[in-house]
């Protein structure tokens, strides 16, 4: 019904830019989110050898933050083919460095991956920054296996997307009705 009257034009102008505005914004949230939660990030293991299989490993976001939302990718194959494994357990479970303690852990599933091809979990990361210990153990009817590296985990920046996209929107808006303003004002005196 709202693109509808976009579209036709059925709503005074000031509606009209005001009902654009928010369509964008809740279409560009929409998007950044969807594009965002599955799969890429930064590799932090390639096609190691773990056990029967060789795994790799994506975190995103790229900078992982203190608190914020982790997101964990992890391919199975077979070294002899580079064969998907589709029917494996993935385990993971995270580490502060020195401390055998796991901070979090949990399963990453096909059930969870857009690309059922790859096991993916999401987390929140550890709230303390520093240095921890991701051991991702995959097993199957083959055998187990396991590979580790460390994830660097950075204090959270003060930065908000959602707090920028708001105030970039309400600039846009104030700027909008400004014109629109400019522009009725101008036609009045004619």
């Amino acid at each position: 019904m709202l693109t509808k009257a976009l579209l036709n034009n059925h709503l005074p102008p000031k509606r009209r830019l005001f009902a654009w505005l928010v369509l964008a914004f809740l279409l560009w949230g929409a998007a950044a989110r969807a594009a965002w939660a599955h799969g890429g990030g930064t590799v932090h293991i390639a096609g190691e050898v773990a056990g029967p299989y060789r795994v790799t490993v994506w975190v995103a976001p790229n900078e992982v933050e203190a608190g914020k939302k982790l997101h964990v990718t992890v391919a199975v194959v077979r070294p002899e083919n580079n064969q998907p494994v589709l029917d494996a357990q993935v385990m993971l479970q995270v580490t502060a460095v020195g401390d055998n303690t796991a901070v979090l852990s949990g399963p990453a599933t096909t059930q969870q991956a857009v690309n059922k091809l790859f096991y993916e979990a999401d987390f929140t990361a550890p709230t303390a920054p520093g240095e921890y210990q991701v051991q991702t153990r995959v097993s199957g009817s083959e055998g187990e296996g396991e590979v580790l590296f460390v994830l660097p985990i950075k204090p959270a920046s003060g930065s908000n997307f959602l707090v920028i996209g708001l105030v970039g929107l309400a600039v846009i808006g104030g700027l909008g009705l400004f014109l629109s303003q400019r522009r009725e004002n101008g036609k009045r005196t004619d």
